[in-house]
């Protein structure tokens, strides 16, 4: 795990010391019995003094949340033994430093520029739909995988022709969108303590189920053009027998970059020799209908590729699918099931007249012309911040968000963003997307027309006081 302190922080060094393990522990960075650096060590890293690390572990210990024995150093504690229950530590597994920002989203003054959902002035208008006097068998493909007729419906609309003669339907698992795709695969295929890789920046780094599970994450950085680090890859695998590669290469969550062909292919190539399945997130593929082949049409036996029509439909139908092996959908699928999570028949019903209707392609093009007109607006308004060079905005495609750089700045910490509340706007900043570099995800999907001047006006107050701050320093 990464060591640091905030120096310019109002805190001492000994209790950031203590928050920084304890987050550890709740994200599944230090997992129980791992040793942590000895004393010296730890304070050499940090440039502190020993016994500022003496008094962070022996409170921790005390604590009982390490184990010191002379000797043998200090270890994660075992938690072999009963113990009261430490409620504080049940909130935190479920909530982050920036998650206290959603408290305020009631007040009128604040702009929400984090929340990434279809609003329902752009929801498609929906064929109607007969019932049938039936169930799916218990046992069945219809139950364990999802209705044949909408899974059958997804391969011949969201599949591109010369993927549709390579897979049956067997291998397409629906789900309640991608974020249960996810659950899923996590759940099935991996242990507690096993590692796995993400992008960096992604929005994968708040996925719960990784630190309740204490599954490990390292993170693989993007360029601006889409392209992973396959060095840095490589490295990780090696050094933590990394067990899964999670990817998004059209329009990547923060970023909006798309992956090339060519960098496609590599990859594949490269995680094939490594011997690491990598798990696919394409959420905006219904949406973009991007001509680029998937990392699945590439080397369908090494990836299994996830999907939704939540950004296309909005969430009165919450449907999603996995592309992958036949068994390991039906596992997948039987998991699920157990987990208390089998889609409704409605929806699936709702899904499949969808995307057998003239609604479908409606939608796309009425959605992709209100999409671009916000960003190219958005886009406009921000060009006097760009030409002071304040920030600059990744390239990207017609999306719900645009990547924000801050620059000119120094390594901004977490409370530095705070400031960017105190304006009024409710951002989602580069750490929670687990990236070390300044910026912001902007989601403009259900800005209004007279929003946009009021975005400008905050974010230029927001960052004029971030760099006086600064360069007063």
């Amino acid at each position: 795990m990464d060591w640091y302190l905030d120096r310019s922080a109002h805190t001492f060094c000994y209790q950031q010391l203590i928050d920084r393990i304890q987050t550890a522990i709740q994200n599944g960075e230090l997992l129980p019995g791992e040793k942590l650096p000895s004393e010296r060590q730890l304070a050499t890293m940090l440039g502190i003094d020993r016994s500022t690390v003496n008094r962070a572990y022996s409170e921790l210990a005390a604590s009982n949340i390490v184990s010191r024995v002379v000797g043998q150093g200090t270890r994660i504690q075992q938690q072999n033994t009963p113990q009261q229950a430490n409620w504080l530590a049940y909130l935190r597994t479920h909530s982050n430093a920036f998650d206290t920002l959603n408290e305020t989203t009631q007040q009128k003054e604040l702009l929400d520029l984090a929340t990434n959902i279809l609003p329902t002035q752009l929801w498609p208008t929906l064929p109607s739909v007969k019932f049938p006097h039936y169930l799916p068998k218990e046992g069945s493909q219809d139950a364990v995988l999802g209705l044949s007729k909408l899974r059958h419906r997804i391969l011949r609309t969201m599949i591109s022709k010369e993927l549709q003669s390579q897979i049956d339907d067997p291998q397409v698992l629906i789900t309640s969108g991608i974020q249960q795709a996810f659950t899923l695969l996590v759940e099935g295929l991996l242990a507690p303590g096993d590692s796995v890789a993400i992008e960096s920046p992604s929005s994968l780094h708040q996925l719960k189920i990784f630190q309740l599970l204490g599954i490990r994450i390292y993170h693989v950085p993007i360029t601006q053009a889409g392209r992973l680090s396959l060095t840095q890859l490589k490295k990780l695998k090696r050094q933590h027998q990394i067990k899964l590669l999670f990817v998004m290469p059209n329009l990547q969550n923060p970023t909006g970059t798309t992956m090339t062909l060519v960098d496609r292919q590599e990859l594949v190539n490269v995680c094939r020799e490594l011997s690491l399945p990598i798990v696919e997130g394409d959420p905006f593929q219904p949406l973009i209908q991007s001509t680029l082949p998937t990392l699945f049409s590439l080397d369908p036996n090494n990836v299994i590729y996830a999907s939704t029509l939540s950004l296309l439909m909005g969430t009165q139908a919450r449907i999603g699918w996995l592309l992958g092996p036949a068994h390991v959908m039906t596992q997948l699928g039987i998991l699920r099931d157990k987990l208390g999570e089998r889609i409704g028949l409605a929806q699936q019903l709702v899904a499949e007249e969808f995307l057998h209707s003239p609604a479908l392609l409606t939608q796309q093009r009425h959605l992709i012309k209100a999409l671009s007109i916000k960003r190219h607006h958005l886009l406009q308004k921000f060009q006097p911040l760009i030409q002071r060079k304040w920030l600059s905005v990744t390239p990207t495609q017609t999306g719900f968000f645009l990547w924000v750089n801050l620059l000119n700045l120094p390594p901004l910490q977490p409370h530095d963003y705070q400031l960017f509340r105190e304006h009024g706007l409710l951002i989602l900043p580069a750490y929670y997307f687990g990236s070390p570099n300044n910026g912001l995800r902007i989601s403009f999907v259900a800005l209004k027309d007279p929003q946009y001047d009021q975005l400008i006006i905050k974010l230029e107050a927001a960052l004029k006081q971030l760099h006086q701050q600064f360069n007063h320093k």
